[in-house]
């Protein structure tokens, strides 16, 4: 098995650098320069979620070659894919993230396998690893742009709310386009506030109960009103407390198993795996 790595630093947090990994525009139009182009054979959807597939067409050594990969992970940690199909046996891609102060550290590794016996690999270290290095350098050159673009844009927290094993969902009653669509709590982070405050703030205002903030779960969502969604996580600070539909039409404990079967709205939807991890307790 053949393993190359890359490394960069990226002057964004790490949430923000897993949301730049997960963007569509990083398989599609991050790699161009080097004759590689891809694109979202699942859904056009802006952020990749695990089961989402990849194809990949670019050219070896002068030889066509098309690969697609399916996303089995994508939080604030790893984002990580897999071949489906491609000329090669074997091939894993998984890029790691570390805060390091304000930055991130990106680690892209590629593991893969060479067909062809001793003349694949020969081609594998005359041709193929100069290629995949060209190809993780403009990938992380890609991300790191993406995010630092993101990174000073105003947040707006989500809140989620785990109690008794289940997650707290509100149903919009406004405005129009969105009335009958779920959404996890919160809202933007005003000027002087930090975003725990202002998750306490929100599920005050919009659900009349005290919560106390426990961290973060999954990337950001870049939101088209030029804002950035940031989830974290809460408890009630009285386990006994039933949140009230305030401003929303009702709200809901929702199960791991049934989180999908919700109308979110499409910021929120992105993260329904990372929601389902957080229930399961799988990873945070």
């Amino acid at each position: 098995m053949s393993v190359l790595r890359s490394t960069g630093l990226i002057a964004a947090p790490s949430a923000t650098v897993g949301a730049a990994l997960r963007h569509t525009r990083t398989a599609e139009v991050g790699l161009t320069a080097l004759g590689v182009s891809g694109h979202a054979a699942t859904r056009p959807a802006a952020l990749l979620v695990p089961g989402d597939e990849i194809v990949f067409h670019t050219r070896i050594a002068r030889l066509p070659a098309e690969l697609t990969t399916r996303i089995v992970r994508a939080d604030a940690e790893v984002m990580s894919s897999v071949l489906v199909s491609g000329p090669l046996p074997q091939l894993r891609h998984e890029s790691v993230l570390a805060e390091v102060g304000p930055r991130t550290l990106l680690t892209d590794s590629v593991h893969w396998k060479t067909p062809f016996g001793p003349l694949g690999r020969l081609a594998d270290i005359t041709v193929v690893r100069r290629f995949v290095l060209d190809v993780l350098a403009a990938r992380i050159a890609g991300v790191r742009e993406l995010a630092e673009s993101w990174a000073t844009r105003p947040i707006v927290v989500g809140t989620a709310i785990v109690h008794n094993g289940r997650l707290l969902a509100q149903r919009r009653r406004y405005p129009a386009p969105d009335a009958g669509r779920w959404e996890l709590p919160g809202g933007r982070v005003e000027p002087g506030e930090d975003e725990p405050a202002a998750v306490v703030r929100e599920c005050q205002e919009e659900l009349a109960v005290e919560v106390r903030p426990t961290g973060r779960v999954g990337t950001d969502v870049p939101l088209s009103n030029g804002m950035l969604l940031r989830i974290h996580t809460a408890e009630l600070v009285d386990p006994a407390a039933t949140p009230e539909a305030v401003e929303h039409h009702e709200v809901r404990w929702v199960a791991a198993d049934e989180l999908a079967g919700l109308n979110w709205l499409d910021a929120d939807r992105v993260l329904v795996h990372s929601l389902r991890n957080l229930l399961n307790g799988d990873y945070l």
